[in-house]
């Protein structure tokens, strides 16, 4: 296990009973990235926390590899394990267990959405830190994907059906990839279920906690994979089916009175506070 791939930073305010928690995970495709992400551009909102008794926590995690079998799922168990480390952790760091949150950007965005609509990791009956809740009061994606059945993506970004099948020496390779496998030929067997596995729309129901998601870039063509991963039609699927769930949850996207996140007049910030009392 890579040591440093498997760290945090942990902020705590001065109080004298134990504290709602925040948790930063960082993007990068599940590929690059460091924990001291949030250190500069989210600066208010760690003040913020700290200003309302609020712990912060940064975290890193391994990176998935072509050769790997397990594909992402590396990331997302890191992910999650954090969260039972921190949580079986909370008296050494007067931490309320039962108030935490999460939020990131990009892949730590669509992470914190995994964990917000997935059943809960706790192993019954177990006193190790696998026995910890995996369920968050709140979570914030800002740049989110959906879903991380990637082939989902086709149904509701206009174009990209026909760019992927463009380009699908590039693609479908890089999609196996992802999930853990060599090559797509070996990957096509058991596509369906491995990506089921990992469908975050598929999850969503009315027991999930409050969500916030933010994705502000331009309407474009999705012609590289920035455009792609980022899309404003994944926030606006995860409305239409948050909606159907009846699920508590803000979304916004770019518009003629909103273009950056200096405009939204309901800071994430807030939003995770509010729901962390």
């Amino acid at each position: 296990m890579e040591i440093e791939n498997n760290s945090f930073d942990i902020i705590l305010p001065a109080s004298d009973h134990p504290t709602p928690l925040v948790i930063y995970i960082h993007g990068g495709g599940f590929a690059m990235g460091q924990k001291n992400e949030p250190y500069g551009w989210r600066n208010k909102d760690i003040a913020y926390f700290l200003d309302h008794k609020i712990a912060f926590a940064t975290i890193n995690y391994r990176f998935f590899k072509p050769d790997d079998s397990a594909g992402v799922n590396v990331c997302l168990q890191d992910i999650r394990k954090a969260i039972q480390y921190i949580k079986h952790n909370s008296k050494r760091y007067n931490i309320d267990k039962e108030l935490v949150g999460c939020y990131g950007t990009s892949a730590g965005a669509g992470s914190s959405l995994y964990l917000a609509f997935h059943d809960d990791f706790a192993r019954i009956n177990d006193t190790s830190l696998y026995g910890e809740s995996t369920r968050l009061r709140c979570a914030g994606a800002i740049a989110t994907q959906a879903t991380y059945d990637l082939f989902r993506w086709m149904d509701y970004i206009p174009g990209l059906r026909m760019v992927v099948n463009l380009k699908k020496k590039q693609f479908y390779p890089a999609i196996a990839n992802f999930y853990g496998y060599q090559d797509y030929k070996g990957f096509e067997p058991v596509r369906k279920r491995v990506t089921h596995e990992l469908d975050m729309l598929d999850m969503i129901s009315p027991d999930d906690p409050p969500v916030y998601v933010m994705n502000l870039q331009k309407q474009r063509l999705p012609i590289n994979y920035n455009y792609i991963q980022h899309h404003r039609r994944h926030a606006l699927i995860l409305a239409k089916i948050m909606e159907k769930q009846q699920l508590e949850f803000i979304v916004y996207t770019r518009n003629h009175q909103i273009k950056h996140e200096k405009d939204i007049p309901y800071p994430l910030r807030v939003f995770m506070a509010e729901h962390l009392k």
